[in-house]
């Protein structure tokens, strides 16, 4: 996919896209450009060679028409009544191709509000910064598969990505987008058990993150099933399942199988709001 790719918002999430892409030695896409009215977003962007436009506007009126544009956007700002955002994107050239990043807004939603365009919708997470992101992908019936496949290429590269039915995404964005929340709580609450034991805060924290880490590296690596991974940790009468026997008493298990199905009912919410 040649030409240039426009990333609409610099945030957290447009950032790392921007920055992955910009540094992306395959030539897979070209020159990247960022909009962005934050003159702190422009300053640290600029300052990593990564050119920056206060609006989609001016980028559109100086430069040649983008490959594809990335939405990286908060919903509220790109569906604010009366706004600019979808405007100015009214104004790209008829089948241009945009990936959403935007968390609840459904492909029938976007095509809606802007139907000479072809999206691309993908919920993703923060891990990408660190190459271990887990991204979710749903295209529109007009997206050609070289382009499916350059966007499944794109995201791949930071950790893994997976194209599913968009009715899946609800109940998958609970785990993929939300999970790493929950777990971050499980490190915390496993850190500060550690420092009720007389381990320093940096020590304990530490031991936690690495557990996490570590496990998943067995899960997702090893290919090791949960089920299989807690059998070889527990071993009889050891501390692990003397663990695991105080959590089931708490219910720590159902707390855990009702916040996916509350996250999942939030996702569902926010995408017919």
């Amino acid at each position: 996919m040649e030409g240039q790719v426009l990333v609409v918002g610099g945030g957290q999430m447009g950032g790392v896209l921007a920055r992955h892409l910009a540094g992306d030695g395959r030539g897979t896409f070209g020159q990247v450009r960022v909009v962005d009215p934050g003159a702190e977003v422009q300053k640290a962007l600029k300052a990593e060679g990564i050119a920056v436009s206060s609006s989609l506007s001016e980028s559109l009126r100086k430069e040649s028409p983008p490959a594809l544009v990335i939405m990286a956007v908060k919903p509220g700002v790109f569906l604010r009544p009366g706004g600019d955002l979808l405007e100015e994107m009214s104004h790209l050239p008829p089948q241009t191709l945009v990936l959403s990043v935007m968390a609840g807004i459904t492909l029938k939603r976007l095509s809606t509000e802007l139907p000479t365009l072809r999206w691309v919708r993908a919920m993703t997470n923060l891990a990408l910064s660190a190459g271990k992101g887990m991204t979710l992908l749903a295209a529109s019936s007009e997206v050609l598969h070289g382009e499916q496949h350059a966007i499944y290429g794109m995201f791949a590269g930071m950790g893994r990505a997976l194209w599913l039915p968009e009715e899946s995404f609800d109940a998958a964005t609970a785990l993929a987008g939300s999970g790493p929340g929950i777990l971050a709580l499980v490190a915390e609450a496993l850190a500060d058990g550690g420092v009720r034991e007389g381990l320093s805060r940096e020590t304990a924290t530490l031991l936690s993150s690495w557990a996490l880490y570590g496990a998943g590296a067995l899960l997702t690596e090893k290919g090791i099933l949960p089920e299989s991974l807690k059998a070889r940790v527990a071993s009889p009468s050891g501390t692990t399942i003397e663990g695991l026997a105080t959590l089931e008493k708490r219910g720590v298990r159902g707390a855990l199988i009702d916040a996916v199905h509350a996250m999942a009912e939030r996702s569902r919410s926010l995408s017919r709001s």
